[in-house]
């Protein structure tokens, strides 16, 4: 799949309607995680350091991997799988992929708040489609 359509794609889910969200479809729902069972939460990070207002600039171009929510019941619960960082950065995520056990509503959460705290939007997905998102923009360029 192009780049172009695969953003088109991730744009379009990211673009719907919040009743689709809070009534999902019979065939969408997700199956809720045990304790044991792990779950992949592909997350990417807006670039939004180039938006002013009142001609001042806000916003950040990632999230600096500092900020990541570790939970308090230890790092086992949660890892990382895979990092891209923002071009020219060293610490500002641009994508993270992790791996989290058990339930995951918090760390969704957690990370929307941790992206809000410096002025960008974590864009938050889970499910064969967001890995085949992220295979077809990283498989290519190696991990870093």
């Amino acid at each position: 799949m192009a780049r172009p359509e695969l953003i088109r794609q991730l744009a379009h889910e990211a673009t719907r309607p919040v009743d689709d969200f809070l009534q999902p479809r019979p065939a969408e729902a997700p199956p809720a995680a045990s304790d044991g069972e792990t779950t992949d939460l592909f997350v990417w990070f807006e670039d939004t350091h180039s938006r002013s207002r009142d001609g001042t600039l806000r916003g950040a171009a990632g999230l600096p991997e500092s900020l990541l929510p570790w939970p308090q019941d230890g790092a086992s619960s949660m890892q990382i799988v895979d990092r891209r960082y923002v071009e020219g950065h060293f610490h500002l995520l641009a994508a993270v992929r992790l791996r989290v056990r058990g339930g995951f509503g918090e760390r969704i959460a957690a990370l929307y708040t941790s992206a809000l705290s410096v002025g960008t939007v974590a864009w938050i997905g889970h499910g064969a489609r967001y890995e085949r998102a992220w295979d077809d923009l990283y498989s290519a360029s190696g991990a870093r």
